[in-house]
């Protein structure tokens, strides 16, 4: 085994302990293990950068318990039986790892013949062998370029050079920890939240417990309530989920680690069914680590929000940024980690995504780049879109396979979500698989429904060139109609169906449907990865929202840089007549977003896109070059906008924009297409109106190296609006109410109160089947006819009054309900 003296290192323990070097210079020590076996020992002070007394006596509490009853230390304990027994010392040797990734050292330790510590001491050091997965060589040499030229010359590795001097010097060896920095470095968060719980995460560096309180006032003078959760791996953040909360509350809750560092956060719980409130949310999508500290979203915290949702592409696993060099597609759940952990870190000084997560409850789904471009979770592994083979060939499907457990796993562990799982659907593709579908109601105002398209889709269609032949177009259009082709799965859509419906007879206004790629149409390019290249099961969706007068239907999306709103149509075959629905598609994003194709990363938001993949058969360079060249932003959004025109009114498909459509709006600021800016979409409903009104607020777009040359010049651009909107609901906010129905509560009303029935707003309308004939309301005495009756439940506002009626199916009996009413 490892002795005390060969694991002790005096260059480290002298550079922590400048004490312990005067004494030694002075000569009242003759050597620092000395005072490390006499003093140190017992003070917990490290002995080397490869042991933390700390560490070992929270993930031992058997030892803990002698050392505090005064047998030993933590590092008498390690030496005589720790290391025999394949117990960690610190953060930095993993024995699992260390043994797993080198059968010749776990060949030798079965034998007994040493021990993984005592290897790496003496030899795996010297050798560069890792002793964890939280070292990273590529990330240490680029962070220390000096060490990197040693390296370079044969002098030293890079493992042997942090061990030796790095550690004691504050280097970084890893991205997920910073030598002086916070111990909760990516912050808070709140997720999940609905009217009575909420998910709460952190990420400590520190091991040992980290305790969540949470209370209703910022002072935290009442604490609610509390959780405690163990931090053992300073790469894997901590949840803990939260319960019996009040609706439509203010909460504040702190992290506290075992260090004693705090970090604050906010969220509200949701607005309970059957109640009006201002509504206010944002949405975006669409970073890349290399693009921190995202400015784009700086003035988020100043809009007051409810939530926020992040919509997919929430990092891009397939491309190479400055945490993970050298890595263009992360395939082992270290790498996946590394990739997260890179945007909820601090860069530049500014850590907007903590700062965001801090202020406001979060939801979130993911897309493609989670994993790698373009893949099909309900595909076979041969057939899904993948980049250096990270799923292979074999099994059934791509979500079966463990590059996607990993990217998921990444995925969960740092989005405070809680884990739910699809029970036996019959469906082999979701059977047993995460869950990530989210159905949430805030008040009457709205209901989300979170998609998740990733998971479960079949392979996109091969995609063809816009300037393809038409009997290839049309062959196309025809195989994206493919009846059994799925995006969502069965049971996905099938909940999608049945909480769309349930929202819609409870009286909920608006229905936001979050997809993380476009439901408007966009044309061939591509198309295979859209809804459009689902057609039948697009039709199938669309026409189930139209048949059962589903109204106010937002589809929110992604995936394509830009903001783009337009109606939202559908046919049921190719060359057959488009169908209104009454919904209309507001794509959102990108936070920020770059792409190379071959010359050198540029910035990249959906009209430069647009404009640059355009073949020149259809856009010739010189009006590429025109489009460069012009400095107005409304000018150039107005020509990337005739673009998409061009590629979609040919195929009978509606042009961009409301204008004309059957959807009630009215455009406030700039036009339905800004494709020329980084940034995010607000959403707010008016709780006396009804009326959404739609904002994406927005900065000009940069690339990495603009970034890197003048970071505070980019890093604090100030969001600006670049786009707004303004939309009535359908039928005044009460859908789907009879007007017998309604004429009968304004008349009633009017009658009882003197309420003109222009002053009076239904702000909810709900289906309910009543007890008996005096709809559950009788007076004392009143004989009711003993039947169920079904009916309506209709809450109206006037000059701050809530009056509360309830009908039966026609109108000819209208009751106040005098106690949830507030007159």
């Amino acid at each position: 085994m490892l002795s005390a003296i060969e694991f002790f290192d005096e260059t480290f323990y002298l550079a922590q302990n400048p004490d312990v070097a005067s004494a030694l210079a002075a000569g009242t020590l003759t050597r620092a293990f000395e005072h490390f076996t006499q003093f140190g020992q017992f003070e917990q002070r490290q002995p080397t950068a490869l042991f933390d007394p700390d560490y070992y006596l929270t993930l031992n509490p058997d030892v803990a318990a002698t050392v505090a009853e005064g047998n030993g230390t933590a590092f008498g304990h390690y030496i005589i039986f720790g290391q025999r027994e394949g117990r960690n010392p610190s953060f930095f040797f993993d024995n699992t790892y260390y043994l797993g990734t080198n059968a010749d050292v776990a060949a030798a330790a079965r034998e007994g013949e040493i021990t993984g510590i005592q290897h790496f001491a003496l030899f795996g050091e010297t050798e560069g062998r890792n002793p964890t997965d939280l070292y990273n060589e590529a990330y240490y040499l680029a962070q220390n370029p000096d060490v990197a030229a040693a390296v370079e010359r044969d002098e030293i590795s890079g493992i042997q050079h942090y061990v030796k001097f790095g550690a004691a010097e504050g280097r970084e060896f890893t991205p997920f920890i910073e030598p002086n920095g916070s111990s909760l470095p990516n912050g808070v968060a709140a997720g999940d939240v609905t009217p009575n719980s909420a998910m709460l995460w952190t990420r400590s560096t520190q091991a040992g417990p980290v305790v969540f309180e949470y209370a209703t006032d910022a002072n935290f003078s009442t604490i609610v309530g509390q959780q405690t959760a163990i931090a053992t791996d300073p790469t894997v953040p901590l949840q803990v989920a939260i319960d019996s909360l009040t609706p439509q509350t203010q909460y504040y809750y702190r992290a506290t680690d075992a260090s004693g560092t705090v970090a604050q956060g906010k969220f509200r719980t949701s607005t309970p069914p059957g109640t009006s409130a201002r509504l206010r949310f944002g949405v975006s999508g669409d970073w890349q680590g290399e693009l921190s500290p995202y400015p784009s979203i700086s003035n988020v915290a100043q809009r007051n929000l409810d939530f926020f949702v992040l919509m997919g592409d929430t990092l891009e696993a397939d491309s190479q940024s400055s945490d993970l060099p050298g890595v263009r597609q992360a395939a082992t759940l270290e790498e996946f980690r590394t990739k997260h952990n890179e945007i909820y870190s601090q860069r530049f000084g500014f850590n907007r995504w903590a700062q965001l997560r801090a202020d406001t409850a979060t939801y979130a789904t993911w897309d493609d780049h989670e994993i790698t471009n373009n893949f099909a979770g309900g595909a076979a592994p041969g057939e899904s879109p993948q980049k250096n083979d990270i799923f292979g060939t074999a099994g059934a499907f791509t979500n079966d396979t463990a590059a996607f457990d990993a990217g998921l796993r990444g995925f969960l562990d740092y989005k405070p979500l809680q884990e739910r799982v699809y029970g036996e659907t019959g469906d082999a593709r979701t059977a047993g698989e995460q869950a990530l579908y989210r159905y949430n109601l805030h008040g009457n105002e709205a209901a989300t429904f979170i998609l998740d398209v990733r998971s479960f889709r079949d392979a996109p269609l091969e995609s063809i060139s816009e300037t393809a032949s038409e009997a290839e177009v049309n062959q196309y259009l025809q195989d994206a109609f493919a009846p059994d082709r799925t995006m969502l799965g069965a049971a996905q859509l099938q909940q999608l169906k049945d909480d769309l419906l349930a929202a819609e007879n409870s009286g909920v206004t608006w229905k936001f449907i979050m997809s993380t790629v476009p439901m408007q149409h966009f044309g061939i390019p591509v198309a295979g990865e859209r809804w459009e290249g689902f057609a039948a099961e697009r039709t199938e969706l669309l026409r189930f929202i139209e048949q059962n007068d589903i109204d106010n239907v937002v589809f929110v999306t992604g995936d394509f840089h830009g903001n783009v709103v337009n109606n939202v149509t559908y046919q049921e075959g190719v060359g057959q007549p488009q169908i209104p629905t009454g919904a209309f598609d507001v794509m959102v994003g990108p936070v920020a977003i770059q792409l190379d194709i071959g010359s050198g990363p540029f910035a990249a938001p959906f009209g430069t896109a647009t404009v640059t993949f355009t073949p020149d058969e259809l856009l010739p360079e010189s009006e590429k070059e025109r489009y460069r060249a012009m400095t107005d932003v409304a000018e150039k959004n107005a020509f990337a906008r005739q673009v998409i025109d061009n590629r979609i009114v040919p195929l009978g498909y509606d042009p961009v924009g409301l204008e004309g459509s059957e959807i009630d709006a009215q455009l406030l600021q700039g036009s339905y297409f800004a494709g020329h800016n980084y940034g995010w979409t607000e959403f707010e409903i008016d709780p006396q109106t009804q009326r959404l009104l739609v904002t994406t607020w927005g900065v000009e777009p940069y690339t990495e190296a603009e970034l890197e040359a003048n970071p505070q010049a980019i890093a604090t651009r100030n969001p600006s609006i670049r786009m707004q909107f303004l939309v009535d609901p359908a039928q005044g906010g009460a859908p789907n109410l009879p007007d017998p129905v309604e004429n009968a509560v304004t008349q009633a009303i009017s009658q009882a109160f003197g309420v003109s029935p222009s002053d009076a707003a239904i702000v909810s309308v709900q289906r309910e089947t009543w007890p008996n004939g005096c709809l559950g309301l009788a007076a004392p005495g009143e004989l009711c006819t003993q039947a169920l009756v079904p009916g309506w439940q209709v809450t109206v506002q006037s000059s701050g009054q809530v009056f509360v009626y309830r009908t039966d199916e026609s109108g000819s009996t209208v009751r106040l309900d005098e106690q949830a009413s507030q007159l």
